[in-house]
This record gives structure tokens, sequence and C-alpha cells, in this order.
């Protein structure tokens, strides 16, 4: 069998959040093809543009053209970019509340719903899905002013994602909501434009949002996903072997990772409230408040959102 090369781009950041899933993938297969050489090169963005000098940079706004023209063969990107690129109904993956924990994310992502969302890309777009990753996890809401319940800050500018369905979250639960990537949140902060947003504990310290963070909301609202992702032309171009070795190769990898920013979530949390930062866990009642808030969302985006349904009897 010829040997095969394809090339990771790391055009994410924090980078290392992105590149030990890569890495993890690399030994994974590597470990597991015998009767094949498979060469995985892994690059940032920024090497891979030093290296190859595209016409067109690489950056994460772009990375799904390099895919789609298969210039990259495999790389991770957010759920709620495919969502708007690739497959509309990845957006009920983004919906509030629509998982209950970790253990039903992952039946849901693990099953037959996530793996037909991951079959399920636009003829178009050239792309096909391999398994779910974190990247992040529930969302959360750092603030840089000290308070003592959600009411207080009902009505001031808040971050939200650049997504509709981000900014009707956050419009449904009281706040103005201002569209911001999220690698942005502190520049945004500091410019007196919002006064924290929704993210995620994981970025919180590469973010530099420890600079000004008081207090800490954790909602558990939705879900941060990414997902690794490949160009299908190449895919369908492989033997089945080698297919399944890279199939079960990005599973495994997207489970370890997946595990990791759980634990990476906790070290910054117990690492902040080390340093002052208030962190306040809402009751049971609070979070019912929330989820009543957010029916509008629902309403909005259950009738083109098939899998909704089907995601929450998971739990049930």
């Amino acid at each position: 069998m010829e040997p095969i090369k394809l090339t990771w781009i790391i055009a994410h950041q924090p980078a290392y959040l992105f590149y030990r899933v890569a890495a993890d993938f690399k030994r994974i297969v590597n470990e597991r093809s015998k009767s094949v050489k498979i060469d995985i090169e892994i690059l940032t963005a920024e090497e891979y543009n030093q290296k190859y000098s595209p016409v067109e940079p690489a950056t994460r706004h772009n990375l799904w053209k390099f895919l789609q023209n298969n210039s990259v063969q495999i790389a991770q990107m957010q759920v709620a970019s495919l969502a708007s690129q690739c497959n509309k109904q990845m957006n009920a993956l983004e919906m509030p509340y629509i998982f209950e924990d970790h253990d039903h994310a992952a039946s849901v992502l693990e099953g037959d719903i996530g793996t037909t969302l991951l079959n399920s890309f636009d003829k178009d777009s050239n792309l096909k899905g391999l398994a779910y990753t974190y990247s992040g996890g529930f969302r959360l809401m750092p603030l840089n002013k000290t308070v003592s319940s959600l009411g207080e800050i009902a009505g001031l500018t808040m971050r939200s994602g650049p997504t509709q369905i981000s900014q009707d979250i956050m419009k449904s639960f009281g706040f103005a909501p201002v569209p911001t990537e999220i690698d942005e949140v502190s520049t945004a902060v500091q410019l007196g434009k919002v006064i924290g947003g929704e993210h995620v504990a994981q970025r919180l310290l590469p973010d530099q949002c420890d600079d000004w963070i008081k207090t800490i909301i954790d909602t558990k609202h939705s879900l941060f996903l990414t997902s690794i992702v490949v160009n299908l032309e190449w895919w369908n171009s492989l033997d089945s072997e080698v297919q399944e070795i890279f199939l079960e190769a990005a599973r495994e990898a997207a489970l370890n990772e997946r595990q990791l920013s759980i634990e990476d979530g906790e070290n910054s949390i117990n690492y902040l409230k080390s340093k002052g930062v208030k962190m306040i866990d809402l009751s049971e009642d609070e979070i019912t408040d929330l989820k009543n808030k957010a029916k509008s969302v629902y309403e909005k985006y259950e009738p083109e959102l098939k899998y909704i349904p089907h995601i929450k009897n998971r739990w049930r």
C-alpha cells in the first residue's frame, strides 16, 4: 500500500487545546498502522503559511476553505462554524440547556444522532466529521463586577458568540448581547463594550481573562463544541482499513480530549478562586428560570432543527 501523507492545521487559540488532540491522534494512528506508512504533519496556521505560502493565508476564519479544496486533509473546527457553513442541523447542539450534563452530551455525541450530524454536511462543503471534541465545555459567565446574583446584571451588555443563536440566547436571558469572538472578550471588556459574557473555563487563563474577572456565574447554559473534520474526497480515496484506523483514532483522541478539557476547566476555576474570584453556582430555581426564559429560543429554532426532541429524549 502506498504511503499516506496528511496535513493537520491548528488555526485556533489557545493552540495547546487543539495541538494535544492532533498529537494524540497521530500517536494512536502510528500505533495501529502496521501495514501502511502514514505521515501526519501537524502545523499551526502560522507554520503552514510560512512553509507553503498560500495565496490566501490560513486563519481560523477560512480554515474550512483549506479543508474543502484538500490543501489540508484534517483539522478541528467549531461546531457553531460548521453549523453556519456546512450543516445547519448542528445548531441543535448549540441550543440552551439541551444537555443536562457531560454524560448526556456523550450519549448524543457518540450515538446515532452525533454520527448522523457528522455525516450530513452539505454536499458542496466536501467535508466529513469524524468525532466531537470540547476545546471548551459548558459555558459560564465571567464578569468584571462583583455581584451576588444573576439578577444584578440584568439588562447589561454581555458578550455573546457571533452566531444568531448565541445572541438570541443571551437576549432571552435578559442581557444586551454584543457579538464578539471568544478570544476578543478581554479587549471588549477593557474597552468598556461589555462587562463580561459567555466563555468557557478552559480558556479563561490563556485568554488573559484573569486580569479582569471579579465574579464568575456558572450558568452551564450550553456547550462549546468542536469537531475533527476531514476532506471528503480525500477520505473516500482511502482504503477501508485506513479509514477505520483514522476513525478509531479520532474517536479515541476526542474522548481523551473531552476528559482533559473537563479537568482543565476545574483547574482553571480552582486557580481563579484561590486568587479571590467569586464563584456563583446557580440554584435549581435559578436554572429553571433561565430554562423558562430560553423557551423563546426553542420557539424560534425548534421547527427547523429536527434533532432537538431526540437529543432531549436521550436524557429521559
